[in-house]
Order: C-alpha cells, then structure tokens, then sequence
C-alpha cells in the first residue's frame, strides 16, 4: 500500500513555535481545534516509579492545566542528584516544528543563563538520540517526532553546573526532563547522557490513553465520479488503482464497487483509520480510557474543560485531587 499524505493536521502547540512544512506533507495554517475542553477532554498517564537507578520521589501538579504535571526522580546511588521530568500537552506535533519548540526552550535556558552575567555561559549542541518508537512513526517517515537534548555549562549560586535538558514527544504529550550537576561533579556529556537515558526509560514505559474531539470514527462514502480530490484530504492511497482511498479527518472515500464488497470495505477503512489515528493522534473512546494499575506504576488523570460561561479563566479548571508520590 502506497500512501500520499496530501496535507498534514494543523498543528498547534502551547508555546507558540511557528508552522513548517516538510517533505510530502505540508502543514496548513488553518485555525486549529482547541485542546482544552474540545481535542482532548480526559487524559489518563501511567508512568514508571523507576527507570534504571532513578526512582520517583515528588510530584507536581500545575496550574494552569496546559503546563501539566512534574515528577522528580532521585537518583538511589546518589541522593543529592534528581532529575525533574515534565509531562504536559502537546497537541498535534511533527518534527518540523517539534524541532522549532525545543530550540525555543534552549534559547531561553540559555538567555536566563546569560541574563545572571555571572560568567560565561558555555552552550552544547543539540543532538538528536533514539527512543522507543511511536506508533505510526514509521508511516511519518522524517516527519515523525526525534527526541533531542543539550547541554550547558554555567555559573550559578557561586558555582559552574552542568546543565542538560532532553525532550520528545508522545501520545499528544510532551515529555520533558531537566537535570543539573555541579560542573566538578561530572561532564557533559555524562549529564547529557544521563537525561537522554531517563527520558528514554521512560518514553519506553509510559502509557498515555486521551479521548475527546481527537477521536474521530470515519464514515465511508463513495469516490465522487468527475470531480476533484476534496481539499479536505489528509492522504490518499493507491492513487488510480481500485482499491484507491482518500482520507479525511471523519470520511474516507472509496470506489463505489469497493464498498459493495463488504469485507474489503471493511478492511480499507480500518487501513484509512490508522492513517489517520497517526496523524490526529491516537485517541480512543470513553469507554476505553480505563486501565489497570501494575506494580511499578503509577497514574495521573488530567480532565479539560472550558471555564464555566461567564467566567475571566482564572479559577482552578482541573478536578479531582492533586496525586503525590510518596
């Protein structure tokens, strides 16, 4: 199966990264759909209490909402060594301007380093590092999201730290890590290894389930005959063959002799539902949001809703009671 993706969801973030277009799939600067209380309703995370030798001892829920929950791990062979990991929306994200997003936190760690004029400030490179693989990612093809991270060495408290910070996305999510080290403690390219190796134990075990207007359940309607691809389509597949499909955000079409044959009908639009599940992110329905708990394992229940009518948005929108760890 051929897939032509002919246009990308309009990607939108929280942090203001500027729309790019790449490869095959250009990005449209549409309005995009709102992520509170319409894309994503109900978030439900279950995420590791270790990964390797660090082990979860805090966590932090913020307001407002869009900056999501923070835990800090320590490290068991070192106790005055943690690392802060963030998980907060994302919304639609491919790598293009997911690159954008993270050079953006970069140069504003390096800009509040800078702004001290404590000393000089000496700045890493970014690299890019592997993670388990996201569903579909192969579908995306460079498009699909590349974990990167940096590090910095700069004076701070009357004293040089090394600084690093590693950051990819999942799931609709972001996931963060930031970690410091006096600079006589390690090297850089141990701290920067040392995020890279957090964040990708715990890509590798998170479990993140969302529902809301990001779920969609296509309808199959017939190729209109004679007339042009609809400017709707997200992709097309087997472009002139029989078994040709155009996807939309809640339809894909196909030729009318093909929907007559129920179970190639049927096996089609589960295809064009996967490609389109990767490109809206993957949601699922309510009833499907509940999971078990392992040992090992620990949950965070995000709910987003629009502030009641009437209201400036400055009363606490999240419910439900903060989650500790410890």
């Amino acid at each position: 199966m051929k897939t032509v993706i002919r246009r990308a969801v309009a990607i939108f973030v929280l942090v203001g990264a500027t729309t790019t277009a790449a490869g095959a799939m250009a990005v449209e600067a549409e309005a995009p759909p709102p992520l509170l209380g319409h894309y994503i309703t109900d978030t439900r995370a279950l995420y590791p209490l270790r990964v390797g030798d660090w082990e979860a001892a805090g966590e932090k829920r913020y307001e407002p909402q869009e900056l999501g929950v923070s835990v800090r791990y320590q490290d068991t062979r070192r106790p005055d060594r943690w690392m802060d990991l963030y998980l907060y929306p994302a919304g639609v994200m491919f790598d293009p301007v997911f690159e954008q997003v993270f050079q953006q936190g970069v140069d504003e760690i390096v800009q509040i380093a800078r702004d001290r004029q404590a000393g000089e400030v000496h700045v890493g490179q970014t690299r890019v590092f592997a993670t388990m693989p996201a569903a579909g990612a192969g579908l995306l093809g460079e498009l699909a999201v590349k974990a990167r991270s940096f590090a910095l060495d700069m004076p701070m408290h009357d004293a040089r730290y090394r600084s690093a910070l590693a950051m990819t996305v999942r799931d609709l999510y972001f996931i963060k890590v930031r970690y410091s080290v006096q600079a006589d403690r390690a090297a850089d390219e141990g701290v920067q290894a040392e995020a890279e190796t957090l964040l990708s134990g715990f890509v590798a075990s998170v479990r993140v389930l969302n529902t809301g207007h990001c779920r969609q359940v296509l309808q199959v309607r017939a190729i209109p005959q004679g007339q042009a691809r609809p400017g709707a389509v997200l992709a097309s597949t087997n472009d002139g063959r029989e078994d040709e499909m155009w996807i939309t955000d809640d339809t894909v079409y196909l030729r009318g002799e093909v929907i007559e044959r129920q179970a190639e009908s049927a096996r089609l639009r589960d295809e064009a539902q996967a490609i389109r599940d990767v490109l809206r992110g993957h949601c699922v329905a309510p009833d499907e949001m509940e999971m078990a708990v392992p040992d090992g394992m620990r949950e965070i229940r995000f709910e987003y809703r629009l502030p009641p009518k009437g209201s400036d948005g400055s009363a606490p929108r999240l419910r439900g009671q903060r989650i500790g760890v410890g």
